[in-house]
């Protein structure tokens, strides 16, 4: 890979800058992207060249999404050599670093963290052991000595029934007992009183308690010798705790069986360390300065995500697994319906039997990410390149972020760069963030409208998400571009509506900037039968289609980066502290 970087490299030194141009001449190079057959398994391009091109995109995806990068997950060996390719790309291009000290790397306080069982809590003079009468985890990045903190009784978990005042809750923690029997107790009901009681649920710390005396073995082993890492925040996180009913007994001053939602318990304090081992984890951040001295200091940025989920538990082939998925599961894992109806599998079973007649079965268990992770990043790269060989000069600079864990629960990358920018947080005047931009072909179920009727792609499609929910500005600067620019492509809004329930706003990198107050928004050809799934290869990419939404993206950047003014922001801001809004 390394030696691929330098031949590249020593290729272009003497090659002419080209023109930046929306679409650029494909008679320039040829690859198999620029035919009409299937494309290999394995691919070595040629040279990339500064427009872009279907056969840049494709040499680069080869690269990043390969095998041997073995899914990219975040927080291991894998994803640092995917990171270290971006860097080493940036570097040969000639961009500026942007991130920390002087290097493209921006690192992220990710752990795998174990309890330490000095961990005490401390009731009325007696003490609470950790690993025996308590279990506790949080990833508050310096966690606090709780002092006076109280515990209420919150009755069963998920109860909806029950109801506490702030007045009752506010300073204190609340503890859940084991959860009800929802068949006889009307718990879970999806009522707007259930919906206020998740809201003011996710507020508060967690204590749960356990269902037996003793810890069980699984809850000792998670709490003690964990293997799943996390991010350490400094503020917002919750704590959770894990209480056995004699540490209940002993903080609320009842037994368990006796206790009523809303019992008070007594004044405790609580001592709480853990083990954290460092998992090398970054964000990598590029520039391009602007070109008026009067512009510089204010940034477009474009982002993207340089993770993806690694390699699965166990092999599947490839083959079956994709032709179950291209008949049953349309939209991958994401697919609403993970069943095979009887119907099915006759056809399931044909299609089987033809490719086996082409080749043996194939095993596989790495999660390449090429669409989902994959084309966005080498898109950046792209554009990248179209900017710092290319003869446009925006005035405003451009800030290239490839946000790190965007495929974990909540998006580290993003999250952490929005708290700790590398400029300051109230000079980016917009951002694009561009994920799974490599599909939308016809036969591809790309998602489902507000009412819930599936969606296609088409050779022009493209979804935007976000484009108007700060800045009606940026959304019409956005179809403009496209139609100026004659570039063509069909936008589909269907998955930005309003309670929309894939929430893809709320899900994406984007939201991060947009919680901050920053125009923000996603370009993306939504699922295919591949999202998400080891089938997720390089070889299915649209690479003709990618360049000409990398054309857009980079056009649209241009012209916020070029305006006399910033985008104007006529919606009210999102309320940070609060979940997202679809």
């Amino acid at each position: 890979m390394v030696k691929m970087c330098r031949v590249l490299g020593r290729a272009l030194a003497g090659m002419s800058l080209l023109a930046v141009t929306a679409l650029p001449s494909l008679a320039q190079q040829q690859c198999p992207a620029m035919g009409k057959g299937p494309l290999p398994l394995h691919y070595q391009g040629q040279p990339t060249v500064p427009a872009i091109t279907a056969c840049d995109l494709m040499t680069r995806l080869y690269i990043f999404a390969d095998d041997s990068m073995r899914g990219r997950k975040a927080a291991t060996p894998d994803d640092v050599r995917a990171t270290d390719y971006l860097v080493s790309e940036l570097h040969r291009l000639g961009v500026r670093p942007a991130g920390e000290v002087g290097s493209y790397y921006q690192s992220l306080p990710v752990v795998t963290r174990a309890l330490d069982t000095t961990s005490t809590l401390m009731v009325n003079g007696s003490v609470l052991r950790a690993g025996t009468d308590f279990l506790v985890s949080t990833t508050l990045l310096h966690p606090t000595e709780f002092s006076g903190s109280r515990l209420v009784y919150g009755g069963a978990l998920l109860d909806t029934t029950v109801m506490l005042s702030p007045a009752v809750t506010d300073g204190r923690l609340v503890v859940f007992g084991p959860i009800v029997d929802a068949a006889n107790s009307g718990a879970i009901q999806r009522t707007a009183k259930g919906t206020e009681w998740v809201r003011w649920y996710n507020t508060l710390h967690r204590v749960t308690i356990a269902t037996n005396e003793q810890l069980s073995a699984a809850q000792l082993r998670t709490a003690l010798n964990p293997t799943a890492t996390i991010l350490l925040v400094e503020a917002g996180a919750p704590v959770n705790f894990t209480l056995t009913p004699h540490a209940v007994e002993a903080l609320l001053g009842r037994p368990l069986e006796t206790l009523a939602p809303g019992t008070v318990g007594k004044p405790f304090s609580a001592s709480l360390r853990f083990i954290d081992t460092p998992r090398p984890t970054h964000n990598v951040i590029g520039l391009i300065p602007g070109s008026e001295a009067r512009l510089r200091g204010e940034y477009v940025v474009l982002g993207a995500h340089s993770d993806h989920a690694g390699v699965a538990r166990g092999a599947v082939d490839h083959d079956s697994l994709r032709i179950v998925n291209l008949v049953s599961r349309p939209e991958g894992v994401m697919s609403r319906r993970q069943t095979t109806e009887d119907e099915e599998y006759e056809q399931i079973a044909r299609m089987t039997d033809s490719v086996r007649k082409l080749r043996p079965g194939r095993p596989d268990s790495i999660m390449n990410g090429a669409d989902v992770g994959g084309s966005g990043a080498v898109s950046l790269l792209e554009i990248a390149e179209a900017l710092a060989k290319g003869n446009a000069k925006p005035k405003r600079s451009i800030l290239l972020v490839w946000h790190v864990g965007s495929e974990v629960t909540t998006p580290w990358g993003s999250t952490w760069f929005t708290a700790h920018s590398t400029v300051p947080l109230d000079s980016i005047v917009a951002e694009l963030t561009v994920e799974a931009v490599g599909r939308g072909e016809a036969s591809d179920v790309t998602g489902i409208t507000a009412g819930e009727t599936p969606t296609h792609g088409n050779p022009n499609y493209l979804e935007l998400i976000g484009s108007r929910r700060l800045s009606s500005e940026l959304g019409n600067l956005v179809e403009a571009v496209n139609l100026s620019g004659k570039l063509g492509m069909a936008f589909d809004y269907s998955s930005d509506a309003d309670g929309h329930p894939d929430r893809l706003y709320c899900r994406g990198d984007q939201w991060a900037y947009a919680r901050a107050g920053i125009p923000a928004m996603l370009f993306t050809t939504g699922n295919n039968a591949d999202t998400r799934e080891p089938t997720d290869e390089p070889e299915y990419i649209q690479y003709r289609h990618l360049a000409r939404v990398d054309a857009l993206v980079l056009a649209a950047a241009l012209r916020i980066a070029n305006l006399d003014h910033r985008l104007v922001v006529d919606h009210p801001r999102p309320n940070a502290s609060a979940p997202c809004q679809q």
